[in-house]
């Protein structure tokens, strides 16, 4: 692997763009001009649509029944003893470790020689994250994760501050409500630009593996009971994207087979010829290049919320759970004893409920349901 790089060790760079849709991406130009340069993977389902849990799973590479972030309130929760995360995998070989983000608790900081935290109302990321890259001087490889959170303050102060989870006003101007997300999207395409730009700029591009995705997707007004994302477990906010650039991904190829989250983390790892630690929690990814390679088809992805508001909250611990194929997903609501089955590749939209019509695939997926909690 790294004699792609002449045996040095390529830079790994994570850039994480908030909230973004991976159905609405397509609307800015940037992202689609981006897929000539990576490997795409449309499909990668996040453990959980909200930031905490999502990016506590990214980078354990695990889920959060396991890390111990598997409610809103606990990132606390976090098993820093058991866990062994990116970070400090990648500070373990060599690497110098930063990272610039909007909370110190959205993930888990062990590893990090440097982090940085702004505040998503008032600095210009562009600005400080040009500065972070230039100030890098790569005398040794460098792990950086840049946190791109302009998407969340324009929600809070259109959608989630003005609205509860089941007004009608909002709900039935689905038109406006996605006019107001797209701009918000958008400004994420300038921010990109920029920073894509410095990256070549310094010669980082080639010798660097550059991840950009996102961590859930956003509600607008897709279901009463979720104005914005946390609550249900819809493809509009579990179903994310990635860009993998770097040597090791063909240009312009586009990966359709669903990944998941915490398979970032054991994909890196393999690139780079790390071992997993013994005496830690396994890791419940699996590299995902194996796919790319066409030698893997299909893997069950899991996820789990528990939402602050709408009809069921739990915000303390996860109460509604979903397993997903690339063509099947069953979502089952501990609270209400809901089950829902969705025929994904005839019923992208989730509209039509096949529970107890489905009796075979339902009961598979169920047995899978069950082992993975």
């Amino acid at each position: 692997m790294l004699s792609l790089f002449k045996k040095k060790k390529p830079n790994v760079i994570m850039i994480l763009v908030d909230g973004a849709r991976h159905d609405l991406i397509g609307k800015v130009p940037i992202y689609e001009e981006l897929k000539k340069e990576s490997t795409f993977f449309p499909s990668m389902i996040t453990y959980a649509p909200y930031t905490i849990a999502s990016l506590h799973a990214t980078f354990s590479g695990m889920y959060g029944n396991s890390n111990g972030v598997n409610g809103y309130y606990k990132s606390f929760g976090f098993d820093k003893k058991g866990c062994f995360t990116l970070a400090q995998y990648l500070k373990g070989n060599g690497y110098c470790t930063e990272t610039d983000i909007h909370n110190e608790n959205v993930l888990p900081t062990q590893g990090f020689d440097k982090v940085r935290v702004y505040d998503e109302f008032k600095d210009d990321l562009t600005a400080r994250h040009l500065e972070v890259l230039n100030q890098i001087k790569p005398k040794q490889p460098f792990f950086l994760y840049l946190d791109y959170v302009k998407i969340h303050p324009e929600l809070l102060k259109n959608v989630i501050k003005k609205y509860t989870d089941f007004d009608e006003e909002y709900f039935k101007n689905k038109e406006a409500n996605l006019k107001n997300y797209l701009n918000s999207l958008r400004s994420s395409a300038d921010y990109l630009k920029i920073i894509l730009g410095r990256i070549k700029e310094l010669g980082l591009w080639d010798d660097s593996i550059i991840f950009i995705f996102t961590d859930h997707g956003v509600s607008v007004g897709d279901r009463i009971g979720e104005k914005a994302y946390g609550v249900y477990l819809y493809d509009y906010t579990i179903r994310c994207f990635l860009y993998a650039i770097g040597k090791q991904f063909p240009k312009g190829k586009i990966i359709n087979s669903q990944i998941r989250s915490i398979d970032l983390m054991p994909t890196i790892l393999e690139i780079l010829d790390i071992i997993e630690k013994n005496g830690y929690k396994p890791v419940q990814g699996k590299s995902f290049l194996d796919i790319i390679h066409g030698k893997e088809e299909d893997r069950i992805a899991y996820s789990e919320t528990g939402g602050l508001g709408g009809p069921t909250p739990s915000p303390e611990k996860h109460n509604v759970k979903a397993v997903r194929t690339n063509n099947w997903k069953l979502i089952y609501n501990e609270t209400s004893k809901k089950k829902e089955l969705y025929n994904l590749e005839k019923d992208k939209s989730e509209a039509k409920n096949l529970a107890g019509k489905e009796p075979a695939i339902e009961s598979q997926l169920w047995e899978q349901l069950q082992g993975m909690q």
